[in-house]
């Protein structure tokens, strides 16, 4: 009776357009996860959040929004160009500004890959194992839930 206390396993395939690999998910973690990790996921969000933008910015009401955003910042670019004219009448001084700064790649990308082969490193250990590995808290166990309808 030691198999009923194992936990039961979901497969899931990562619903980013540009990723789609398989992933199981034990019953203590399923809250619904479409995607594989937090990086299929914040992209997709990008996307949708673009789309939303480009939306909301075609339809009437977007464009009165658009409309009054640009005329505040005209009244602001205004009123920054009278009181630096004002300024610059009684001080010739030189402005030390920061002209220049260095831009850090972040250290994240799977140009390289590195996010599919940690993937398989993962499924090969539970092939070797005769387990299968969720993917999100590492439980490990045998058995899969045939049943599951994904909404």
């Amino acid at each position: 009776m030691e198999s009923s206390l194992e936990p039961v396993f979901r497969q899931r395939f990562c619903k980013a357009p540009d990723c789609r690999i398989p992933f199981f998910i034990c019953s203590h973690c399923d809250r619904g996860q479409r995607y594989c990790g937090l990086q299929c996921r914040q992209t997709c969000r990008l996307v949708q959040r673009r789309q939303a933008r480009l939306r909301h910015q075609q339809s009437y009401e977007g464009r009165l929004d658009h409309r009054d955003r640009q005329r505040a910042y005209r009244l602001r670019k205004a009123k920054s160009a009278f009181d630096t004219a004002k300024e610059n009448v009684t001080d010739h001084g030189s402005q030390s500004r920061v002209t220049s700064a260095t831009i850090a790649k972040s250290g994240e990308g799977d140009s390289d890959g590195s996010r599919t082969r940690d993937w398989w490193r993962g499924w090969g250990k539970s092939i070797d194992l005769g387990l299968i590995v969720c993917h999100f808290c590492g439980r490990m166990g045998r058995f899969i839930n045939p049943f599951h309808e994904s909404g």
